[in-house]
């Protein structure tokens, strides 16, 4: 558990250096999200981009009252929330992702194109991502 957390703290520190938005990787996570789905549930955004019941109404309500997401009732079931990114959230995400490879750069420095791969398909699992073994490439970190 030490490796993971140092893992995780040298993560954070690299995000915070390279990226200035202001954004969490979390929130960053969704807009990457809504850009793929343009529209999703706020259950099936939080399993793709990895957040919680909890945190994501949080999350949500935050990036909904900044203008960088909208949220709407579904119609055909009232307790489903609809989320899709605004206009101002396509920025955001634009002005982001060189940011944002950046971080991942700074992140993987240390590690050639096997260790990438083998760190996204160890991470993976651990995350209970379902991803296809030739779907980690060794060219992105």
């Amino acid at each position: 558990m030490h490796l993971v957390r140092r893992a995780g703290q040298h993560s954070t520190t690299c995000w915070s250096q390279c990226v200035d938005t202001g954004l969490s990787a979390v929130q960053y996570a969704i807009l990457v999200v809504l850009a793929e789905e343009s529209r999703c549930d706020q259950q099936t955004l939080g399993s793709r981009a990895g957040f919680d019941k909890a945190t994501g109404t949080y999350l949500i309500d935050r990036m909904s009252k900044s203008g960088l997401i909208s949220v709407e009732i579904d119609p055909a079931n009232r307790r489903r929330k609809q989320v899709s990114m605004t206009a101002q959230g396509e920025a955001m995400l634009n002005r982001m992702t060189e940011q944002a490879k950046s971080a991942e750069k700074m992140i993987a420095a240390r590690l050639d194109k096997q260790d990438i791969a083998d760190l996204k398909r160890l991470l993976s699992k651990l995350g209970g991502v379902q991803e296809p073994e030739n779907h980690a490439t060794a060219d992105e970190p």
